[in-house]
């Protein structure tokens, strides 16, 4: 028989018995609406969690500290950082150097009258912009040579908020410009935003534009106390650019970031100026000492901390397992975006077990279903086989039909879970109109409690286009699997009972 005989013979005989074939299908449906809803649900919320530590901080970079590494660990330095950067997947690595060591001030605006915190970042200046900052304004060059006493930086996004009117009272309301932050504490409304031409368009939310004023960084190298005076080097810092970090990268959007070179170049400044031999010690400084250990972990000498920037989320693992293998100390966002879609997955195992078992119902159903077809139909079997009907087209014609049951029940399954999937996205928009207050903590659903705050633009459920396609494969195998056992008995009956059967 041609295939197409086979087909119509098949779709003629799930009409003949409509009632039994509805009811069969209904199963089908309600097994894969269920899981492709499920499936649906764990998306959304790893979409969701993705989307916020991503917020947090970038997926793809990798922070390497020199504390509680393994003994015979390579110390943390310049070499190291070079190994870093020449392994494959990594686009860049560079040291956050933050000097503890001098203490200093940003003074601007007319008459020096704003008085600023200066939290000072140097950075391997090729490694700036491959690391994933956004620029906002002007360019990334921090490495030009600008002239005696000027060094180039870029100025965090958040930074302006730092400067307080030297001439107002501290407790006054108006001695600083505030960030002006949402409910949640996940953006500012205000923050400074340029044109093409580098020009600021809410100059009204800052004293001064940083980026066009002359910017003074007073270094402390003196104090007297009997006559209270303190004594200054001051440097001209050149805002070359204006970087941001995000809002959880508080070390970029709040810094003023400059090449590691002149960050050092400040350090030996202070050493001549006070006689000091420190000027790098603490958060990020080269610490000359290889401290102490514990057991079988050390603190290395070298960087306090560097970050590696990988190409792509799916090779950072590796990329972590080598670093690892070399006995540092990594922190990444990875490692929680992993517990966190671990414990999405075992609640997404747990519904889906029970979904499936609407699946296993069924395909009993199916069998049932088959089984029934085949008894009803003896005769039409053994006349097919005495008329010379091959005995695998008679096993075909059968997997056909419950394979079809199958793929109707999985598309329409598919479709009652997109509509159901545009129902729950819209539930809170519906409950509200309905009056009912209170949002719907998916998160808290798949014991992620407590973060729905951090994803307010969460979808409740996401299906993509290749869910809706391997649940219709899915369905139709179900179907398919579901006739070999009634299909096999159907080329075992005898044709001259078949016949006989009434």
């Amino acid at each position: 028989m041609k295939p197409v005989d086979l087909f119509s013979f098949s779709i003629d005989n799930l009409r003949r018995r409509k009632s039994r074939t509805v009811l069969t299908v209904i199963g089908v449906v309600v097994g894969v609406c269920a899981i492709v809803v499920m499936i649906s649900l764990g998306i959304a919320v790893n979409r969701a969690t993705d989307a916020m530590l991503q917020n947090w901080g970038d997926l793809t970079k990798i922070e390497v500290v020199r504390y509680g590494a393994q003994q015979g660990t390579p110390d943390l330095d310049d070499k190291m950082v070079g190994i870093f950067q020449k392994t494959p997947h990594v686009i860049a690595s560079t040291p956050m150097y933050q000097p503890n060591g001098f203490w200093g001030q940003l003074v601007g605006g007319r008459g020096n009258r704003y008085v600023g915190s200066a939290q000072l970042v140097g950075m391997e200046p090729t490694a700036i912009e491959p690391m994933g900052y956004k620029l906002l304004t002007g360019n990334w060059d921090v490495d030009t040579y600008l002239g005696k006493g000027k060094i180039p930086v870029l100025i965090g996004e958040q930074a302006p908020f730092s400067f307080m009117d030297s001439k107002k009272s501290a407790s006054s309301p108006d001695a600083m410009k505030y960030p002006a932050y949402d409910e949640n504490y996940t953006s500012i409304s205000n923050l400074p935003r340029y044109d093409a031409n580098g020009a600021l368009l809410n100059p009204e939310d800052f004293f001064f534009d940083v980026m066009t004023s002359k910017l003074t960084y007073r270094m402390q190298i003196g104090y007297d106390a009997e006559t209270d005076v303190t004594t200054y080097k001051d440097y001209e810092f050149v805002p070359v650019g204006m970087i941001s970090g995000g809002m959880n990268d508080y070390m970029i959007s709040n810094g003023v970031i400059m090449s590691i070179k002149n960050v050092k170049l400040l350090e030996s400044d202070y050493r001549k100026a006070t006689g000091s031999a420190s000027g790098s010690a603490g958060s990020g400084g080269i610490v000359m000492d290889s401290g102490g250990g514990r057991g079988n972990t050390t603190t290395v000498k070298g960087y306090d901390t560097v970050y590696v920037k990988v190409d792509d989320v799916k090779n950072v693992a590796d990329i972590e397992k080598s670093i690892k293998e070399a006995g540092y100390q990594i922190y990444s966002m990875s490692e929680t975006r992993k517990q966190m879609q671990g414990q999405v997955a075992q609640t997404q195992m747990m519904l889906g077990g029970l979904a499936a078992v609407s699946l296993f119902v069924a395909a009993l159903n199916i069998m049932n279903t088959m089984t029934m077809a085949i008894t009803e139909r003896t005769r039409e079997i053994g006349v097919m086989k005495v008329l010379g009907c091959r005995l695998r087209d008679i096993r075909r014609m059968f997997l056909i039909e419950s394979g079809c049951i199958g793929f109707i029940g999985g598309a329409v399954g598919c479709v009652a879970s997109v509509l159901l999937s545009l129902l729950l996205n819209h539930l809170p928009n519906i409950l509200g109109a309905l009056g009912i207050k209170g949002d719907v903590d998916l998160a808290s659903f798949f014991g992620l409690g407590g973060m729905a705050s951090q994803m307010p633009d969460m979808k409740l459920s996401i299906i993509p286009p290749w869910l809706i396609i391997l649940a219709l494969a899915f369905a139709t195998g179900v179907g398919l699997v579901s006739g070999i056992s009634p299909s096999n008995r159907a080329v075992r009956i005898s044709s001259l009972e078949a016949i006989r059967h009434e």
